[in-house]
């Protein structure tokens, strides 16, 4: 019997759906498959057929183990973001972060660093939206998100240069949550 087959049955039996149901959610599943193993392959940080073969068997069972206890639901709507905005997202995020990064240690390094907390707001109104925004936020060196309180972020800011939310969060927030789908309060 073929890994491929192995693997779909293994699939059907933790989806444990009906005929065309459990197919159907295979082959949406298997589209991930070459994301998947990129993401296993960079974690095991070795690239070989072994390694291929692993991280698709397990991202798949993963895919299938989320899909059926965590999401439950039609999360491919609710989450849409589109691929052309999540590109220009990621990419945008990975350049604030290398630019951030080196603000941070230049302020860490000539000590000029004025550390306070911030509550900005945003206006972003779906939940998936202000987390990313959120983790954002965090995963730009010199800000961390504390807290979430609907509409609300609380920030720990290294270069503080205001605590007005008027002032402090177009500064904060760049440009992350024009590109999420809000506007720039």
């Amino acid at each position: 019997m073929s890994l491929a087959v192995k693997l779909a049955k293994s699939y059907c039996v933790l989806r444990s759906c009906a005929g065309g149901d459990t197919m159907k959610a295979f082959f949406h599943h298997l589209r991930f498959a070459p994301l998947v193993v990129i993401v296993w392959v960079i974690l095991e940080e070795e690239l070989s057929v072994r390694t291929v073969i692993v991280g698709a068997v397990v991202g798949m069972l993963t895919l299938a183990v989320v899909d059926r206890y965590v999401l439950r639901g039609d999360y491919e709507r609710r989450y849409a973001i589109g691929p052309v905005r999540a590109a220009r997202y990621a990419a945008a995020l990975f350049v604030q972060i290398y630019v951030a990064g080196f603000q941070a240690l230049h302020r860490l390094v000539t000590r000029r660093v004025n550390v306070d907390i911030v509550d900005i707001t945003t206006e972003l109104e779906d939940d998936f939206r202000i987390s990313l925004l959120a983790n954002s936020i965090t995963l730009t060196p010199g800000t961390v998100t504390l807290e979430r309180r609907g509409e609300r972020l609380r920030i720990i800011w290294l270069d503080c240069v205001s605590r007005d939310p008027e002032v402090a969060g177009p500064m904060i927030k760049g440009g992350f949550e024009r590109m999420l789908g809000g506007g720039g309060r």
